[in-house]
């Protein structure tokens, strides 16, 4: 019940842009109001409403938290992806024969070497164009800084390249 009422209260906030506690139910403003006031039973609509709706901004601000630590976990992620993809590609194409001037066994060689091929193969096949355009939208639409989107953005863009090569 608890989570219909803040869906309810999101959902209004999304279409007008402000949170409007008057169109909640006096029963869902109980519920938001008794989170900030455990004897709110005992007040007027007037507090009621007051504390519910300072209920709905806490939860508000605590959504906005978490939506932006998502976007922050997303583009480290692909930051990794990004990072390891371009070393495994980019510098483990050829392989190389030896290793701090010992040589290494031939079957190590052509077992990562094999590695490296199917790696390159594959890479289309999980990094899709549609998960990277969710990444890159999620991180637009997130962030209300564009230093960041366009970072994120910047990275799907080289990974994309990476699996055009």
């Amino acid at each position: 019940n608890f989570a219909k009422c803040f869906n309810k209260a999101v959902v209004s906030t999304q279409s007008t842009g402000a949170l409007h506690v008057n169109q909640l139910s006096t029963e869902e403003q109980r519920e938001l109001a008794a989170h900030i006031a455990p004897d709110s039973d005992k007040c007027s609509a007037a507090q009621r409403t007051k504390y519910a709706g300072l209920r709905l901004e806490k939860l508000a601000e605590s959504k906005d938290k978490e939506l932006t630590l998502y976007t922050q976990l997303i583009e480290n992620l692909v930051y990794i992806v990004w990072r390891h993809v371009h070393y495994y590609t980019v510098h483990c194409k050829d392989p190389v024969e030896t290793v701090g001037g010992e040589p290494l066994p031939k079957k190590l060689l052509s077992s990562n070497h094999d590695g490296i091929k199917q790696l390159t193969r594959e890479l289309p096949l999980h990094l899709t164009e549609p998960f990277l355009k969710k990444i890159v939208d999620f991180c637009s639409n997130k962030n209300t800084s564009a230093m960041t989107s366009s970072f994120a953005s910047a990275l799907v863009r080289r990974i994309r390249k990476l699996i055009a090569v």
